[in-house]
């Protein structure tokens, strides 16, 4: 498994999925977020956010998949979803962290980040997120 799981608890839950950087996998990535989080007893909203916080990750990430691939990890326990999506990239440069898409994915989550690092000849792009249901909050 790569460097991407975001829980290390070791009681939480995971599923990684690597597959094709191709724009017809992101509903079925939206639709495992979707079930992961109605599990954890989230809200419609808050359901519908992590949707839609997946499809901008993949979306400011599949156009620079150098190798065609992408991988994505859920990890969740307690109220709390993390997802990690990545892809190997030629150029370490991952864009404006200012941009619509980006002020659309930090609405979303309860927290995102954007990191990029050195893997041998090229890089990791990951954008990392969270979401905690209302009641993990309070």
């Amino acid at each position: 498994m790569e460097e991407n799981a975001p829980l290390e608890r070791a009681d939480a839950q995971l599923i990684e999925v690597r597959t094709a950087a191709i724009p017809h996998v992101v509903p079925t990535l939206r639709t495992i977020v979707a079930d992961i989080a109605m599990r954890q007893d989230f809200d419609l909203d808050a359901v519908e956010d992590l949707r839609m916080a997946v499809d901008e990750a993949c979306s400011m990430l599949l156009p620079a998949a150098a190798d065609g691939k992408l991988t994505c990890v859920f990890s969740w326990i307690e109220g709390r979803v993390e997802v990690t999506v990545s892809v190997t990239t030629d150029e370490p440069d991952h864009g404006e962290d200012t941009g619509l898409s980006w002020q659309l994915l930090t609405a979303l989550a309860t927290s995102a980040r954007r990191t990029v690092t050195p893997a041998g000849e090229r890089y990791l792009s990951r954008v990392q997120l969270v979401r905690e249901s209302e009641t993990a909050r309070s």
